[in-house]
């Protein structure tokens, strides 16, 4: 009996050490938006965002402090903080959701993939899919992704006086390096 205890208890714990080794994390991840009108080219970009990927399930996170976005106008910014996406009352935006296919993480590879999930926008959450492209190698792992985003979809509303100013679809871009993530 005390065999099968001592067995169980190794066993967990190669689960929970295996499970730890399958989170990979990514700091400091660039993602930025372009705006492109006959009137004016709008954009910014933020260094600050997280995302963690769970290997073992596909999931994958990511997390923006909105007011991290820089603008080459410090009118911009303030505008894009205070009339558009409210950063104060929204303080983040945030996508939840998995990588559709197949992945073997332990194998250099560069694949396009689709990630589903539920994307948090200025208050919104709004279920999309969208593709990317991953790359392993070394043992890094890199995503890289372009997608575009309605502004109504997300009830951000552009007054009529600067509607030619500001697209009302808006192009994100960004690039995540992940690595293991390891408890301290």
């Amino acid at each position: 009996m005390m065999k099968k205890i001592l067995a169980a208890i190794v066993l967990l714990s190669a689960t929970q050490v295996s499970d730890a080794q399958s989170v990979l994390l990514a700091t400091g991840g660039k993602v930025s938006f372009f705006s492109e009108t006959p009137m004016e080219n709008i954009d910014a970009t933020s260094q600050s965002a997280t995302s963690v990927i769970t290997t073992s399930t596909n999931s994958i996170q990511f997390t923006i402090p909105v007011r991290t976005f820089k603008f080459k106008k410090a009118l911009m910014e303030e505008h894009f903080n205070e009339k558009y996406v409210e950063s104060e009352k929204f303080p983040k935006s945030l996508f939840k959701g998995k990588i559709n296919e197949a992945i073997n993480w332990s194998r250099d590879t560069v694949a396009t993939v689709t990630a589903t999930g539920v994307m948090d926008l200025h208050g919104v959450n709004k279920m999309i899919t969208e593709t990317g492209k991953l790359t392993i190698k070394n043992g890094v792992v890199i995503l890289d992704f372009v997608f575009m985003i309605a502004l109504r979809d997300y009830s951000i509303e552009v007054p009529k006086v600067v509607t030619q100013s500001i697209a009302e679809t808006i192009r994100v871009s960004g690039s995540f390096t992940y690595k293991p993530y390891e408890k301290k």
